[in-house]
């Protein structure tokens, strides 16, 4: 996964100001949940993801111990504030195709389809 940060954000109302990084994701090989668990292994899950999030399913920290994810990402988002994430209530995962092309299965002609971001 090619990853670019595009800015620094903060989550919350008047009394929260949680930060928060909006990054540009370019999956490498398409696999399903690379974006999701290349994230969590970096120690920064996606907002709200279910899966890979600070009370998801799945091994926390992408799999990586504790010891070994501290060092390969000292400044990753800590377990608490990851719980004051998940404490805002976000329902939705904050994970958006901005664009997806593709060739047209028909007539081979190469199609590009993009939305803006709801979040």
């Amino acid at each position: 996964t090619q990853f670019t940060v595009l800015r620094r954000e903060t989550l919350g109302d008047h009394k929260h100001h949680i930060p928060v990084t909006r990054l540009q994701l370019k999956p490498i090989t398409g696999r399903t949940h690379q974006l999701r668990v290349h994230c969590a292994a970096m120690g920064h899950p996606i907002v709200a993801d279910p899966t890979y999030g600070v009370y998801g399913e799945a091994s926390a920290n992408g799999g990586f111990h504790e010891s070994t994810i501290n060092q390969l990402a000292p400044h990753r988002a800590t377990l608490s504030l990851q719980k004051q994430i998940n404490a805002l209530g976000i329902q939705k995962m904050c994970l958006h195709a901005k664009s997806l092309s593709l060739p047209h299965p028909v007539t081979g002609q190469h199609m590009t389809w993009e939305a803006p971001t709801p979040f």
